[in-house]
């Protein structure tokens, strides 16, 4: 059965993948690990997907210890992984949506004073 994973501090799954499936959702950017989307499920909670480009099966186990890793992180400049999906078809990782829009161009506008 193809089911999101949640990660454990989101011990309540307010959703499935079905649900995201059918999500509308808004393409945020595209970068080398893949596209980034804001998605609005039916019930009007909004996550942040990003659908990553080819990861090999054959890595499988490994990627799940990575993410349940990465999961498990907490910074106040972190954005919470709230689930991750894996399968020959689709890999996604589903974060909570942060409205202010991309960190880039602040960090550009940074770097460009420094």
């Amino acid at each position: 059965m193809k089911t999101l994973i949640f990660i454990d501090d989101h011990e309540i799954q307010l959703f499935g993948l079905e649900d995201l499936l059918r999500a509308s959702a808004e393409v945020l950017g595209k970068g080398s690990l893949g596209t980034a989307y804001k998605a609005v499920l039916e019930d009007g909670l909004i996550v942040a997907v990003k659908r990553l480009r080819d990861v090999e099966d054959g890595r499988k186990a490994e990627y799940h210890q990575h993410i349940e890793m990465m999961g498990r992180l907490k910074h106040p400049n972190l954005v919470p992984l709230q689930a991750y999906y894996f399968d020959k078809e689709e890999n996604l990782l589903v974060y909570d949506f942060m409205q202010n829009g991309s960190l880039l161009p602040l960090l550009h506008r940074k770097w460009k004073k420094s």
